[in-house]
């Protein structure tokens, strides 16, 4: 786990460094709060934090107070390190919005235990995160989720004026799935779809399930030919791989695709890009079923 060490000083940054090492950590370093800001925007940021009270510029408490106003809702578990004694150094690190305390000089195993249990708070929240964003039968991200990522995607597509494309596709029949051979069997086929939209997508994709049998996949830096690729390699892929089931019966499935290409001209919000690729799902099962339409 990345631990960021804000402090000032070199030598500090140094003895943290080399004891973070030792117990397994990965310290990125940080000589004052903006520098600790800059860091904190990267992807993969560290989500535990050691920072020193006195600092020029830009205090710990005040840096502790910047990171809590973020709306992203990434959490951070902040120990604040100072030379401060007392109950009311402690109290204002901790209404400044430290999570844990510690007196300078300090004792590295009383540091290690702190930071062993701050590292666990933060593997548990990223837990909760992990359940709270993903689907619990497929395990593909749940529709609040890609709804975020979806948002994402468009603003990073305008920022860098590159293409973007969505896939939304829906399993066809699925209700006479479930009406012949249940719904257990339905939700292995469910599992089953996602297994090879992973196998086929490239890493930079993103799969949500919208509901029921449908899915939205993001497709970033693709625009509409790029995206029509994909999404025959994932309808042949589907159509000649059946669901088999615990009993060893075959359950052969097809899926209807909408393709819609990313249009700043026109798409004044997400709502009505996705709409373009809805109604080409539409038209793709108004059409026959196992195809791909692409929007307009």
């Amino acid at each position: 786990m990345d631990v960021l060490i804000v402090d000032d000083d070199a030598v500090t940054r140094l003895a943290l460094s080399a004891a973070l090492e030792e117990w397994g950590f990965v310290p990125i370093l940080a000589e004052n709060g903006e520098q600790a800001l800059k860091k904190l925007e990267m992807d993969n940021a560290p989500h535990l934090l050691i920072f020193d009270w006195s600092m020029p510029g830009m205090s710990g408490p005040e840096l502790c107070k910047t990171i809590r106003k973020r709306e992203d809702g990434q959490f951070f578990y902040i120990l604040m390190l100072t030379g401060k004694e007392g109950n009311e150094a402690i109290i204002e690190a901790m209404e400044a919005g430290a999570d844990d305390f510690l007196s300078k000089p300090f004792d590295h195993r009383v540091l290690k235990v702190r930071i062993a249990a701050g590292s666990r708070i933060v593997r548990l929240e990223q837990t909760l995160n992990q359940l709270a964003s993903r689907d619990a039968l497929t395990q593909c991200w749940n529709r609040r989720m890609i709804d975020e990522l979806f948002t994402n995607s468009i603003a990073e597509s305008t920022r860098k004026r590159s293409a973007f494309s969505i896939m939304v596709l829906d399993i066809d029949h699925f209700k006479v799935v479930n009406d012949t051979y249940g719904h257990a069997a339905g939700d292995l086929a469910l599992k089953h779809v996602v297994s090879i939209l992973n196998t086929n997508l490239r890493e930079y994709d993103q799969v949500g399930r919208y509901g029921g049998e449908e899915f939205v996949i993001l497709l970033p830096a693709t625009d509409e030919n790029e995206a029509w690729g994909v999404a025959e390699r994932v309808r042949s892929a589907i159509q000649f791989q059946p669901t088999v089931l615990n009993d060893g019966a075959k359950i052969d499935l097809t899926v209807s695709i909408g393709i819609a290409q990313f249009d700043r001209s026109r798409d004044i919000n997400q709502n009505t890009f996705f709409e373009r690729a809805d109604k080409a799902l539409y038209t793709a099962k108004q059409s026959g079923r196992n195809r791909i339409i692409c929007a307009d």
